[in-house]
Formats: structure tokens, C-alpha cells, sequence
């Protein structure tokens, strides 16, 4: 074999075999992840962090900001949980597949909430692909009294395997009866500056908000939804796409309050 050909064949071999690594996902107790929710409770938001990202202030402050925007609203029975996946998160070739994983096994355990009528699911990074995968299992275990499915995607991570960087796009919020994908397209991130097909769009990376934000802009779109989304009208965020277009990008939004 000529030296060029065994470089391509070796070549190859490493992608395959790195192709087939990062689709094994890491066990994950997911029994005990899931943070304790009332058995009444009629919406469910939670709140998943990316990889290496369990620590991140920023979620618990997202939870707070959450709690208080439905408290504020006088909301009945709502849970705003933070789903803490480190340290299973933290091997990050194989975020997305253990993220697959977590979601296939929370899905049926939240279908036991029968009073549940949203089921709203706000995610960073590669937390994304909790929300996709929680979203198929819940419906398939809930059945027709499956509650209403909102996703929020915060700068989500696309890359799919080791090869497949537009995964995310194509497939992210396929599953939900509404999703907002929150991004900035010139973040250090990989894979996480594109607008997603099935989302409604907002492209955060002007805005001027960003310049008081002292961490790389792939936490941006954290601290946006935080300082700015829970406060929106409501209309803003749709029973369906009857009144947004899947895959549309916006930059200024109707209602956002200004820094």
C-alpha cells in the first residue's frame, strides 16, 4: 500500500473509531438526578447545564429568576428545578450521548404527573440534547395526556457524534409544541453559533446587554434569558408556531425589556 493510502486508511480508522466513542454514553443514575417535585404540580421547568458547567452560578440564578417570574404572576403549582448532571456531563466527547441518555430515562418518570399541563425545559449548551431526547420518552410514556412541551436553548450545542456539526440544527425542538433557541454567532463555542430549523430565533450577539458580560460569549445567551426573557409578554412565547416561524431569526424582539 502506498504511504498516502495507509495515511487516509489510519486516517479513516480514527474517525470512525472516535465516531463510535462519542456515541457511548456514560451510565447515569438518573433515579437520583431528577430533583424532587411535587406530585400536584402543574408546570415543571427545568433547567439543564452544558458540559463542565454543574458548578456555574448562572443556574441557580436562573432558578430564582424563574421561581419568581411565576410567583409574581401568581402561577398555581409550578416547579422551577435545576437538573444538575455533573460529573457525568464533564467527559465532554461524550456529553451528548450521556445527555441522550438522562433524557430517555426522565421522560417516563415525569409522565407520572398527571396533573401536569407544561412541561417547559430550558437548556445550555449540550443540555440541549436532554431536551430533545426527555421530550420523545415523556410523550411516548404520557401518552395523549401528554402535558404542552416548550424548550428554551441557550447557545445549543449541535455537534452530534464526531462528525455531524449541523446535527442540532436540523434536530433540536423537533419534538416540542414550542421552542426558542437564544444564540450568538461568534462565541468560541463549537458547533453552537447557527440558527436552529425547528426553533423561533433570537440572535443575541449585538445586543447591548453583552458588554457588561465579563465570561466568553457562549454564556451570553444565559445571562440574556436571565436579565431579559422572563419579563417578556406572553405572547411572545406561543401555545404553537401558529404565530412564529420555525427557523426564523430575529435580533430585537417585541417586549424584551432594554438594559
Amino acid at each position: 500500500m502506498k504511504p498516502t493510502a495507509l495515511i487516509l486508511v489510519v486516517i479513516a480508522g480514527l474517525v470512525a473509531a472516535m465516531e463510535i466513542y462519542t456515541r457511548v454514553p456514560l451510565e447515569v443514575p438518573s433515579a437520583t438526578l431528577l430533583p424532587e417535585i411535587p406530585a400536584d404540580a402543574r408546570r415543571i421547568v427545568l433547567i439543564a447545564h452544558g458540559s463542565v458547567d454543574g458548578d456555574n452560578p448562572q443556574f441557580p440564578a436562573l432558578v430564582t429568576r424563574l421561581a419568581g417570574h411565576y410567583a409574581s404572576r401568581e402561577e398555581p403549582a409550578v416547579a422551577v428545578r435545576f437538573l444538575r448532571w455533573a460529573p457525568w456531563s464533564d467527559e465532554r466527547l461524550r456529553a451528548v450521548a450521556t445527555a441522550e441518555r438522562l433524557g430517555r430515562e426522565i421522560g417516563p418518570a415525569l409522565a407520572r404527573f398527571t396533573a401536569l399541563e407544561s412541561l417547559d425545559l430550558v437548556v445550555h449548551s449540550s443540555g440541549a440534547y436532554i431536551a430533545d431526547s426527555l421530550c420523545t420518552s415523556y410523550r411516548a410514556a404520557a401518552g395523549p395526556q401528554a402535558a404542552r412541551i416548550e424548550m428554551v436553548f441557550l447557545d445549543p450545542f449541535q455537534l452530534h457524534g464526531f462528525v455531524d456539526f449541523r446535527h442540532g440544527k436540523r434536530n433540536h425542538g423537533r419534538c416540542a409544541d414550542f421552542a426558542l433557541a437564544v444564540i450568538n454567532t461568534d462565541d468560541p463555542a463549537p458547533a453552537t453559533n447557527a440558527p436552529l430549523d425547528h426553533a423561533w430565533n433570537i440572535d443575541v450577539t449585538a445586543h447591548p446587554g453583552r458588554a457588561a458580560m465579563t465570561r466568553n460569549g457562549h454564556y451570553w445567551p444565559v445571562q440574556y434569558y436571565h436579565d431579559f426573557l422572563p419579563g417578556l409578554e406572553r405572547e411572545l412565547f406561543e401555545p404553537d408556531f401558529s404565530g412564529r416561524v420555525r427557523g426564523e431569526v430575529v435580533r430585537d424582539p417585541p417586549g424584551v425589556n432594554r438594559p
